[in-house]
């Protein structure tokens, strides 16, 4: 873990993410997922570490960004991780996408962080998504997998603002129990 943690400090150019699960199971985000389902205030501060990572690597000139795949009924899970980090993130500079799983595009992928298109690390989860390994791996092979999935993941994607634009509208639907969670405007301000 302290090498994987490593690689988002030393990395020179970019560091991409393709996100395959509507669920992630982390034993740290317990506390969080709960306060967040139970309607409580967002701390201000949540997640500043990480985000200050991604303003300095931005000020550097480096890329980072993410698509998370997803279905058109998002899990309460995926509400939780949109206002809880991607609101920090995407101001922060990370460049936020989604791609709907039916636009999933017909290329070999996996859960998996890309570091200046030379360094794979395939993260491995059970269907619940509990993380069961990462797997660094810079065979040429499974690097070029890892980038053509990136270029298209990327291509057919669309940006934050878009799905929260969506979510506004009422054109993506959201399953009753995460209603505890109501969007507000300043949410909405502060994500886009």
């Amino acid at each position: 873990m302290d090498q994987f943690g490593e690689l988002f400090l030393d990395f020179t150019r970019s560091a991409t993410r393709i996100e395959t699960l509507p669920v992630y199971s982390v034993e740290e985000e317990r506390e969080q997922i709960e306060h967040y389902l139970a309607g409580e205030p967002l701390p201000p501060d949540r997640n500043e570490q990480w985000a200050a990572n991604i303003r300095k690597c931005v000020a550097d000139g480096k890329y980072m960004g993410r698509v998370h795949i997803i279905d058109h009924v998002l899990t309460p899970y995926l509400r939780f991780e949109i206002d809880w980090y991607y609101a920090v993130n995407g101001p922060a500079g990370e460049d936020i996408r989604f791609i709907y799983r039916e636009d999933v595009p017909d290329v070999t992928y996996t859960d998996t962080w890309l570091f200046d298109d030379t360094v794979v690390v395939d993260l491995s989860y059970t269907e619940e998504g509990e993380l069961l390994y990462i797997n660094r791996n810079d065979h040429p092979k499974r690097v070029e997998q890892a980038r053509r999935a990136w270029r298209e993941f990327h291509a057919k994607s669309f940006p934050l603002a878009r799905l929260l634009a969506d979510m506004r509208g009422s054109e993506l639907a959201v399953p009753a129990e995460s209603e505890k969670r109501p969007w507000t405007r300043t949410q909405f301000a502060r994500t886009c």
